[in-house]
């Protein structure tokens, strides 16, 4: 008698699994794609020797870019882990990327209406530092720096069909801070020295929105 009423609670419970998975959604993968603008901050450009002038103040690793980006997102109950990547060109000038893990939770303000925060802890490369220097006499320079930010999302879900898929509508706003500064010596064809010092390590600032998919 007890094994049976064992089994027959087993079963039931087999049998309500599905649905109560479905209910409350405890797992669920986003792979979403944004874009948008933000703001690397950086220390200006300085020489190691002589004088610097007026010509020679702009920093040519600071200022508005665009961003674009992808990410992988696996939401277990509460918790959120995934994997970030993110481009920035500016014109005729750096390159910006990064790349890193993602750790955070999330909170759903109804059925359609989430929250995330996300903490990132990963890489920030700058490539073609020196672009914009007409005196560059070498290729320019590349550096990678480790960075910490945050991330604060907010989606609209719309179901498609009548399946549990979803299209994943975002606005995020983030902020960057790398964790060290690196002086980058690039070599230049005139001067009282024939090599210019870019200061790189500095704090991004950024908006982006995004389109994505929840499976």
């Amino acid at each position: 008698m007890r094994n049976g009423t064992l089994l027959a609670l087993a079963a039931a419970l087999a049998l309500a699994a599905p649905g109560a998975v479905a209910a409350g959604d405890p797992f669920s993968l986003t792979l979403g794609v944004w874009g948008g603008v933000s703001r690397y901050d950086v220390l200006g450009l300085r020489h190691g020797v002589g004088d610097i002038g007026a010509e020679d103040g702009r920093d040519l690793i600071v200022g508005n870019f665009n961003a674009v980006g992808a990410s992988a997102l696996l939401r277990v109950g509460f918790l959120d882990l995934g994997l970030l990547y993110e481009g920035t060109l500016l014109d005729d000038e750096a390159q910006s990327e990064v790349l890193t893990p993602l750790v955070g939770v999330k909170w759903d303000l109804g059925d359609r209406i989430r929250l995330d925060v996300l903490g990132e802890l990963g890489g920030h490369r700058i490539t073609d530092i020196g672009t914009g220097n007409d005196l560059l006499a070498a290729p320019p320079e590349t550096v990678w720096l480790p960075y910490v930010g945050v991330r604060a999302g907010v989606s609209y879900r719309l179901p498609v069909g009548l399946g549990a898929t979803r299209l994943v509508l975002s606005a995020t706003p983030f902020a960057r801070w790398d964790l060290v500064r690196k002086e980058v010596s690039v070599l230049t064809s005139a001067g009282p020295d024939t090599h210019t010092v870019y200061e790189a390590g500095g704090s991004t600032f950024g908006l982006v929105g995004g389109l994505g998919v929840e499976i």
